[in-house]
């Protein structure tokens, strides 16, 4: 999908969701471009709705740009409550794996294992001794599996599109590489920077 044709579908929907996230190192020379995206999403999408991690990087350097004017339209999904509340405006959404029912969180990890079946024994043993230093790891895995697929207790819809800054040399792995892998799964439209980044060099 192209840029202005997702545009064009996303103004099919009442209420688009869109993920903004990424890898957490991000080349200061980048940081801009990620500033300029948001922007640019939030002006030719009014009725929007973003979603991130808040994971410092690429998710606070995508909200950085929309917290002060646009709180109300971001949704923070978090692995556990108060998980960097210092980075979460008021009037932002925030939602957190606690939220969910058990019908729901057995569909978060159903999808986790699906997109990353090699991780099985990390989400097994979060499962089984809950939170500590080994298996939060496993909680920030079925956070950015909640992003994607939504919560229906939450009135938190599945995400519609997915822009992402990857790490060039390695853009499947880690939290980020999961989530996209859930976003494909999912049938989730996936956008890089080799896809945005040339619409917004056009831009300048």
């Amino acid at each position: 999908m192209t840029i202005p044709s997702f545009l064009q579908e996303a103004r099919k929907r009442e209420r688009p969701i869109i993920l903004l996230e990424g890898t957490r190192k991000v080349p200061d020379e980048e940081v801009k471009g990620l500033h300029d995206l948001a922007t640019f999403l939030s002006s030719s999408l009014p009725t929007a709705v973003f979603r991130s991690g808040n994971a410092q990087g690429s998710d606070s350097y995508f909200f950085h740009a929309l917290a002060a004017e646009n709180p109300e339209r971001l949704e923070y999904i978090l692995p556990y409550p108060d998980s960097g509340k210092k980075r979460i405006p008021p009037l932002a959404q925030v939602f957190s794996l606690e939220d969910l029912n058990q019908e729901e969180t057995a569909a978060v990890v159903k999808k986790t294992l699906s997109a990353s079946p090699d991780l099985e024994g990390l989400v097994q043993m979060f499962l089984a001794r809950g939170r500590n230093r080994v298996t939060v790891k496993a909680m920030y895995l079925l956070r950015d599996t909640l992003k994607v697929i939504g919560a229906p207790s939450l009135h938190l819809p599945p995400a519609d599109f997915g822009f992402f800054f990857v790490n060039p040399e390695k853009p499947l792995s880690g939290g980020t590489g999961h989530t996209i892998r859930v976003c494909q799964k999912m049938n989730v439209s996936v956008f890089t920077q080799d896809d945005w980044g040339n619409m917004l060099w056009r831009m300048n």
